[in-house]
């Protein structure tokens, strides 16, 4: 049945004016995780005193006055490194970040249109008003309390999957008592089929993820970044040091970014189930 409903694709966005929070189209739909910014802040400070010790017993070996003369080679590879890593990240928090906003649109136009079935729902019959309401809110809840969470963890959650074809299917099932009903049960079936094309939505583009491969090298330029900063010949240790340790920092938000906006249900920076919620207010 659910299939059957998402057919034709329609790219408009119908306006909310429904039950519940009439502004939830503005909602702020984000979240910040503190604990884990936290987690991640502390490793790095312990892996940057961990390098900070280790090039202070490398200033007492050969290796710097080795590199010293080949400062002019140096330079060309971190030149050369340091372009290639800046065009590649910017394609791909282009493309991430891209995604996350689109989970964020197609979050809000999903609970728009449940919005619109309930609003429209009271056109019918009480009976069929109460069918309605009751199969969204059962949606609404088993969206909250299970597919979140699932999401987070890049799978489908089939409760919430098999409560929406049974919200599609009452929808369709209501028998129309007038002939207004019937025009108002017309457009019901067509807000059904386009909050399923919402959710449909949501779900893939909430799946999606970076290739491991596009990751390996985004670190690999990374590593080799660092690396390269880590044995240039400075002239004073804390200067080395202080240039290692803000090279350090960038790439560590860098990679933080790019990881954590990878994934809008899990880590630091998340869409929030608001918009879900407002709809059981």
């Amino acid at each position: 049945m659910l299939k059957g409903l998402a057919g034709a694709r329609e790219h408009r966005i119908i306006p909310s004016r429904g039950i519940g929070s009439s502004a939830g189209s503005r909602h702020i739909i984000r979240k910040m995780n503190w604990q884990e910014l936290s987690k991640h802040a502390l490793r790095f400070v312990a892996l940057l005193i961990a390098a900070a010790f280790a090039y202070w017993l490398l200033r007492a070996t050969g290796l710097y006055e080795f590199t010293a003369r080949e400062r002019d080679g140096l330079n060309t590879l971190i030149l050369l490194i340091g372009n290639i890593y800046a065009v590649m990240f910017a394609f791909v928090i282009f493309v991430i970040w891209g995604q996350f906003t689109d989970v964020e649109n197609f979050i809000m136009r999903e609970c728009n249109s449940l919005r619109d079935l309930m609003r429209f729902g009271e056109y019918l019959s009480p009976e069929a008003d109460r069918t309605i309401r009751r199969a969204v809110e059962d949606y609404v809840h088993r969206a909250l309390k299970s597919e979140w969470e699932a999401l987070g963890e890049r799978r489908r959650d089939k409760q919430a999957e098999r409560a929406f074809a049974e919200l599609v299917d009452e929808v369709v099932e209501v028998v129309p008592a007038t002939p207004s009903q019937e025009a108002m049960h017309a457009r019901l079936i067509e807000i059904a089929r386009r909050t399923g094309e919402h959710r449909d939505d949501r779900i893939a583009k909430s799946l999606t993820q970076i290739p491991p491969t596009l990751i390996r090298l985004v670190d690999t330029m990374a590593s080799a970044l660092l690396l390269l900063v880590f044995v240039y010949p400075f002239h004073h240790w804390l200067a080395g040091l202080t240039c290692f340790g803000l090279l350090a920092l960038v790439l560590f938000l860098a990679n933080l970014v790019m990881r954590d906006t990878d994934n809008p249900f899990n880590g630091i920076w998340n869409v929030s189930s608001k918009p879900f919620s407002d709809l059981l207010a």
